[in-house]
């Protein structure tokens, strides 16, 4: 009996520590790093803090939530991927078991409101980008180059379009520079290239980071 007792102890004290491991490295993989270490970046989160109110939104795609909460000071629309697009989260795929971690504790955003954002990105008119922003109460919207080129097929993909619609599969830096991976323009890449967008005022641009204002209805 005695050894029984022990097995179990020493199993649930394994399982424990496993636990505790796990939820210490997810803790790490949402850590705000990236977002301070890179200078073009912080810079536009900073500029959120210094030339936008408190109360205002921004509209932008989950990965840069954090930086404009905690260094932007200013709410989100989304702050995470949504089920549908689980298998697009880098953490996931850190180690073998690190899609547990985000089965336990990864807070996953509303299909809805992931959805509507990634429409407001592949919509091509600047009509239907409004309308979605208006309906989140959005008073910007941030995007940032190249980065975002690259994740556009994961943000047609969430919007319920076929990738293949939006941009090529021949990924290079020249490539994305010469605008050559657009197949279909859109509001998003017009925003992510630094294009003047109808009913958007482009109030921030280090030729990494862009943010537009949504002009106000008279």
């Amino acid at each position: 009996m005695k050894r029984e007792i022990i097995i179990g102890i020493v199993s649930v004290t394994i399982i424990a520590i496993a636990i505790t491991g796990m939820w210490l490295d997810f803790r790490d993989m949402q850590a705000l790093k990236w977002e301070i270490q890179d200078e073009k970046l912080y810079e536009g989160f900073s500029w959120l803090a210094n030339n936008t109110k408190e109360g205002e939104t921004v509209l932008a795609w989950w990965d840069y939530a954090d930086g404009i909460e905690k260094i932007g000071h200013r709410a989100v629309v989304i702050r995470e991927a949504s089920r549908n697009i689980k298998e697009t989260i880098a953490g996931r795929h850190r180690y073998p078991w690190s899609w547990i971690e985000y089965e336990l504790w990864y807070p996953y955003e509303s299909e809805e409101k992931v959805r509507d954002v990634a429409s407001f990105f592949v919509a091509e008119n600047s009509t239907e980008s409004m309308r979605i922003a208006r309906k989140y109460g959005a008073d910007y919207v941030l995007v940032v180059y190249p980065e975002d080129t690259w994740k556009f097929g994961v943000i047609a993909l969430a919007s319920g379009e076929n990738p293949d619609d939006y941009v090529t599969g021949n990924f290079t830096m020249d490539r994305i520079a010469r605008r050559e991976i657009v197949k279909r323009e859109t509001i998003g890449m017009e925003m992510i290239y630094g294009d003047d967008v109808e009913g958007f005022e482009k109030v921030f641009d280090n030729e990494r980071m862009r943010i537009y204002k949504l002009i106000q209805e008279a």
